[in-house]
């Protein structure tokens, strides 16, 4: 009868992966090196008693792996849930169910535990620290951990049912992410005039009337020029230019803007 792994072993699994899953990325494996030490205190008690089952997890472990560190701890719970019953007889299941589910897995944890939250909450915390309020900061931090928490019910939810919960959280997922993404566009398109700043250098005089260049504009319509601008970064990403082009040209723009008395 095969010796059940504890659970505190299982909980440092977790831990693990929650401190470094996303600090060795390389081309080669990405995120496989912070998979495997996730899981070596779960392999070495595992394997206690067979040494070569040990070498054979390692290196299967070491493989590829690849998705939204969010969601990994759902893939890591099914992984222990599978290998502490059938041990190494199951390794080349473990490597298909891997690449199986890591696929799926990335574009449902970017959207939802990436794309959604930080423009939402990372928008808004950028917005207060520019304005010199430590809460955006504070914010940021405590989402993100809110976030990272998240991977403590997926991480059961992987070890009790196994790859059948995958379809059941898309299905159910799928409204709560369409309308969560509109909240977020919302949230960006007003936040757009206040974090992005280009003051018009002109002033416009007639007699006792004066107006700066703002002013005018902002009567044509309010925060003009940032959303202009944001137009331009996004026709520009459209047309596949590299972003560290389009921040370039930013910088350039600002400076020749400047220097000029376009802008101040």
């Amino acid at each position: 009868m095969n010796k059940e792994v504890s659970q505190k072993t299982k909980n440092r699994v977790l831990f693990r992966w929650m401190l470094n899953g996303g600090a060795s990325l390389n081309y080669e494996k990405m995120m496989g090196l912070a998979y495997c030490y996730s899981m070596m205190p779960f392999l070495k008690e595992n394997y206690k008693d067979d040494p070569e089952g040990l070498k054979q997890a390692v290196k299967t472990h070491l493989q590829f792996f690849n998705t939204s560190p969010y969601v990994a701890p759902y893939v890591m719970g099914v992984n222990l849930g599978i290998e502490e019953v059938e041990k190494k007889s199951a390794l080349d299941t473990i490597a298909a169910l891997k690449t199986g589910l890591m696929g799926p897995l990335a574009g449902l944890g970017d959207s939802v535990f990436v794309v959604i939250p930080w423009t939402i909450f990372g928008a808004i915390a950028a917005n207060m620290a520019l304005e010199g309020s430590v809460v955006g900061v504070a914010i940021w931090i405590i989402v993100t951990w809110l976030l990272k928490s998240l991977g403590i019910p997926l991480f059961k939810a992987g070890m009790k049912s196994g790859t059948s919960l995958l379809a059941s959280i898309e299905t159910k997922l799928k409204a709560i992410t369409e309308s969560v993404a509109i909240l977020g566009l919302m949230v960006v398109g007003a936040l757009v005039p206040t974090v992005i700043k280009a003051n018009m250098a002109f002033t416009f005089k007639q007699g006792d009337l004066k107006m700066t260049g703002d002013d005018i504009l902002n009567q044509i319509m309010p925060g003009l020029i940032p959303a202009i601008l944001v137009f331009a970064v996004y026709y520009l990403l459209g047309k596949k230019v590299k972003p560290i082009y389009i921040i370039l040209l930013i910088m350039l723009l600002s400076v020749l803007c400047y220097v000029t008395g376009i802008l101040k």
